[in-house]
């Protein structure tokens, strides 16, 4: 089964179509044969390709690398049910909403570190509020579409927040939508 992704024009930049194809050969393997352990959802989300003119259209690999990383998060969440039981699934969600509950819960601005005054982060009113929504929905089951987190984007200022943790802290809030979807 092969598959081709649209292109931009020879002007536009677009993903590096040899390193899309590479990753998506490996999980193909990865899916038609899950004991291989070659791909995680995990790694799904955390791909990154370069960008190249006249390379893959970005919005068509990201939706198509979206419906991939359900998918094997779904296999993963099932697998964890059948070798732990629903208690375990149970007690991961409830660790991970514990986390995150932490971060939402404290102050606005001061939900992730600074980068300081002379480097620039994410934009600390548009995190905040994200993670309100984020709140609301772990607070209270207030509906939280997934890809709202997983496609959010902010502006960067100087003395924003520091991006890796608020990347990190958004792969725990679609950590937990993944599980709320497949228990």
């Amino acid at each position: 089964m092969s598959f081709s992704f649209p292109k931009e024009s020879a002007k536009q930049f677009g993903y590096n179509p040899e390193q899309v194809d590479s990753f998506v050969e490996l999980a193909r393997r990865q899916f038609n044969d899950a004991s291989l352990g070659l791909v995680t959802a995990d790694q799904v989300r955390n791909t990154e390709f370069d960008l190249v003119a006249g390379g893959y259209i970005i919005g068509a690999v990201d939706t198509a690398l979206d419906r991939l990383e359900d998918s094997f998060a779904s296999r993963e969440i099932a697998h964890q049910k059948i070798t732990r039981g629903d208690a375990a699934l149970a007690d991961r969600l409830a660790r991970v909403v514990e986390i995150v509950k932490g971060r939402t819960d404290r102050p606005k601005g001061k939900k992730f570190k600074s980068t300081g005054l002379l480097l620039r982060g994410y934009s600390r009113k548009q995190v905040d509020a994200l993670c309100d929504q984020i709140a609301l929905h772990v607070g209270s089951g207030t509906k939280l579409p997934l890809n709202v987190v997983r496609r959010s984007t902010f502006k960067t200022k100087r003395g924003g927040y520091v991006e890796s943790q608020v990347d990190a802290f958004i792969d725990r809030v679609v950590d937990i939508l993944q599980i709320e979807a497949n228990r």
